[in-house]
């Protein structure tokens, strides 16, 4: 095929003049091809090899009619259709069936590319949430997180904190760290339609909200916009905020000690870049956020409570059950209808309005959480079960006592009531004191609730310091008071002079008298 420069070549050497035979000697071409290109008005462009997968056009009409019937056909599992029913026996590449399947929606105009709308945003006027999924090594096990993100769209200013599941209390959460670290509230809130927020979805952009989100967004009088069913986009810029945090603070894979030295690493970083960042505007995201946080409408004195409730029963070992993990509460509240309110980080557990338990928050399938005190006053009339109590069993408590439990069974007739009292002091005293009383009565080979209860004491009052005596008279300062004479006193014990023991006494009574008679003076 003749190139496009001597295609423009000829055509300009004929408008010149030049007869085609002379063009075709000089360009050392063919004459025909100089009356070819003198016919054509536009050079016909670059001749394409045949279009691979040209094979399935004779499946085509099938092809059709599929996505005529059913338009959300995949390419891979057209492929499938085509092989299982014997219309097509050739091996088909992936990425040529994807390339005919495109072509098919687009002559049958299934596929429309759609144009979007650039937006302004207000400052303070809009929020976006939404969560991404990462990975990280916390305390040396790769676990799997969740981390919410926050953006406000005017300054393009992030928050981010991460999660160990993805549930209502981690969203609350994340959007009260989030309006605390912004400064405020915004005019609005958008959100997608997650099933932990949103219970149905109706017509347009109304929506039946799950009732614990309703009644905390209520309470701040936060107004929250639903994206349409499939719509990301309408909240394009948190979309993109999910990226950024991911490239930014998650790759590479953070190693850190705990969750919560990973969410300040999160923010520090978040905060490192902000200034760094362009604005639109002028300036960078961290000057626009100082803007916007005068837009934003003012923090309540009292956020709401960032929890989810749940109404359960505790059973007859006063256990209750929720997301799969077992919390401990006071016997005496065994049966008893319980209020749960599992919060990111700690789970509380009321009876009638009073709460009367808490526990860290574990996601662990079946965990058991139990607190040791929690069975004490029940184990001191059952104190034969002690040994064998699930709440008791170790790691529950410090070695210390496991180790004084054993050291009583040779030294108290009752050992394991007695060590059911010793935890009891857990109750009064700081685990950290008792702990230490428990083992200086190890030590000092006293394995007694007597000698913890002592040393307790002990610690509680504190050396003695005996301190001078101030004195009211400045002047009584400079009198010296001689010490006193007990010499009479060796005469009780000395018989030389002859006096009777009766006389001698007397004697130094009277010595001593008339000796603290001078010391008033």
């Amino acid at each position: 095929m003749i190139r496009v420069s001597q295609w423009a070549e000829i055509r300009a050497l004929s408008a010149e003049g030049v007869p085609k035979k002379a063009i075709a000697r000089r360009l050392g071409v063919d004459v025909k091809t100089v009356r070819r290109v003198l016919g054509q008005a536009a050079h016909p462009g670059h001749r394409h090899s045949p279009r691979l997968g040209r094979r399935l056009d004779a499946v085509r009409p099938q092809v059709e009619q599929w996505l005529t019937e059913e338009p959300k056909l995949t390419a891979k599992r057209i492929g499938r259709l085509l092989v299982e029913r014997g219309l097509f026996v050739e091996p088909i590449g992936e990425r040529t069936l994807r390339e005919f399947v495109a072509e098919v929606k687009a002559a049958l105009k299934l596929v429309q590319q759609e144009a979007f709308i650039h937006r302004t945003h207000r400052p303070g006027a809009t929020m976006e949430a939404d969560f991404g999924e990462t990975r990280a090594q916390i305390d040396g096990e790769e676990t799997r997180l969740f981390y919410l993100v926050v953006t406000l769209p005017y300054s393009n200013a992030y928050f981010a904190k991460a999660y160990r599941v993805q549930r209502l209390e981690c969203l609350l959460d994340g959007l009260s760290e989030a309006f605390r670290f912004f400064g405020g509230l915004p005019g609005r809130l958008v959100l997608d339609n997650a099933s932990m927020v949103v219970k149905d979805v109706l017509r347009g952009r109304e929506r039946v909200e799950q009732k614990r989100f309703e009644a905390w967004r209520g309470e701040l009088g936060l107004h929250v916009d639903y994206c349409a069913p499939a719509k990301g986009n309408e909240k394009g810029s948190v979309e993109g905020g999910v990226k950024y945090v991911r490239n930014n603070c998650f790759r590479p894979m953070p190693v850190v000690d705990s969750l919560k030295q990973l969410n300040a690493n999160i923010v520090a970083e978040l905060e490192r870049d902000a200034p760094l960042r362009p604005h639109p505007d002028g300036g960078s995201a961290a000057d626009a956020l100082v803007r916007e946080r005068e837009a934003l409408r003012p923090l309540p004195a009292r956020l709401p409570e960032a929890c989810r409730v749940v109404q359960a029963k505790a059973n007859k070992f006063a256990h209750v059950r929720v997301d799969y993990v077992t919390y401990s509460l006071p016997m005496e509240y065994a049966r008893r209808a319980v209020t749960v309110k599992l919060f990111a980080e700690h789970v509380l557990l009321a009876v009638d309005d009073e709460v009367v338990a808490q526990h860290p928050r574990v996601f662990v399938r079946s965990a058991k959480v139990l607190d040791p005190l929690h069975v004490l006053d029940a184990l001191e009339r059952k104190h034969r079960a002690a040994c064998e109590a699930t709440a008791l069993q170790p790691p529950a408590l410090p070695d210390a006592y496991y180790e004084l439990r054993e050291a009583m069974r040779t030294e108290v007739r009752k050992a394991d009531q007695e060590w059911v009292q010793v935890l009891q002091l857990l109750k009064a005293n700081s685990r950290e004191r008792v702990t230490a009383a428990v083992e200086e009565a190890l030590r000092r080979g006293s394995p007694r609730l007597a000698t913890v209860q002592q040393i307790l004491r002990h610690g509680e009052q504190g050396p003695l310091i005996v301190e001078p005596v101030a004195l009211s008279k400045p002047e009584l300062e400079a009198f010296e008071v001689p010490p006193a004479d007990l010499s009479a006193y060796d005469t009780l014990v000395s018989a030389s002079n002859g006096l009777a023991e009766e006389v001698v006494l007397a004697s130094a009574v009277a010595t001593v008298a008339e000796t603290e008679t001078e010391v008033r003076r």
